[in-house]
């Protein structure tokens, strides 16, 4: 017995040695992060719209089938013409219904709309974001490591292949071919927004594979792989961050263009198509309560992508 609790208490002890430096640099890293008063404020933002996307019921005063004068489903009536002419209605507190930010012309509440839009928003910006990262890192990892070779010239091709695709075409293309949904949409940011993800690394990694450490692992006998992924990523990191944030907003940008446009699914709820819907039925330069939120929703979720990659490119650059 004694014996045993011996080594239980050896393990532990083990693992206490393993994770305390790890525990240590997480708790290093996440100080510098405070420090950051922009990373901070765009953390806050973030949370906000996750809680939002995940949880839309807590936070929407409404349910997305509520109509005004109505009340929650299921109808027994229908708007009388006196209520039509009124919508969209503005900001009301609880006279005639509840809609802290006014309602659209169907009478459905913006902000119940606004609040339920966030999971598409975020849906699409972090896979769209992620693909891209996960594509163009790596990519242009192999391709600086083995610059000036025929692996390096082959991918340098393709990106150039890929610059001359046009992206408004491009997607136009893919959608009368695989249909107009969210997975298409992403498909189409990722395809066309990893090429400088690629080329910035390529760039960084040529630089770094000439430092003395790349050569002390090379002369150790290192394999390619070991000292691509364990001696050059963790230096590149920064970039990808920052370029993970910047492909994440620019797809939440870009799906709410496209959805302006009519390129997007209409079966989902997402802030391009409120927008459009305003643009549509005339209202723009009426109805600022409708106008005004869904823009400023992307404008504050974009923003919050650039203030956490510029601060994390700070947190994990090994020079600091």
């Amino acid at each position: 017995m004694a014996t045993e609790r011996s080594d239980d208490r050896s393990t532990l002890e083990a693992a206490r040695k393993r994770w305390e430096p790890r525990f240590e640099r997480l708790r290093s890293g996440w100080s510098r992060f405070t420090e950051h008063r922009m990373g901070v404020v765009g953390l806050f933002i973030f949370v906000v719209y996750v809680l939002w996307a995940l949880f839309p019921g807590v936070f929407a005063p409404h349910s997305t089938q509520w109509v005004a004068y109505l009340g929650e489903p299921p109808f027994d009536a229908r708007l009388s013409a006196e209520q039509i002419e009124t919508l969209p209605h503005p900001p009301a507190f609880g006279d005639p219904f509840f809609a802290p930010l006014g309602t659209n012309s169907d009478g459905q509440g913006v902000l119940t709309l606004l609040i339920y839009s966030a999971y598409n928003a975020m849906y699409i910006g972090l896979a769209a974001g992620l693909l891209s990262t996960l594509v163009g890192v790596p990519l242009g990892l192999i391709s600086g490591f083995y610059g000036d070779t025929w692996i390096d010239e082959t991918i340098q091709r393709f990106v150039d292949i890929m610059y001359g695709l046009p992206f408004l075409p491009f997607l136009i293309v893919l959608v009368a071919i695989r249909g107009m949904s969210t997975t298409n949409i992403i498909i189409g940011i990722a395809v066309t927004s990893w090429l400088n993800n690629c080329i910035v690394i390529r760039g960084e990694t040529l630089s770094l594979k000439e430092r003395s450490y790349v050569e002390s692992a090379k002369v150790a006998g290192a394999s390619d792989t070991r000292i691509i992924f364990r001696h050059i990523m963790p230096n590149v990191l920064p970039l990808s961050f920052v370029y993970l944030a910047q492909d994440a907003a620019g797809a939440i940008l870009a799906q709410a263009s496209l959805a302006y446009l009519g390129l997007a699914d209409f079966t989902s709820l997402s802030w391009g198509i409120m927008l459009r819907n305003i643009q549509n039925s005339g209202y723009v330069f009426q109805a600022w309560w409708w106008l005004i939120p869904p823009g400023l929703a992307l404008m504050l979720l974009a923003a919050a992508f650039y203030f956490i990659g510029f601060s994390m490119e700070d947190v994990t650059n090994p020079q600091q």
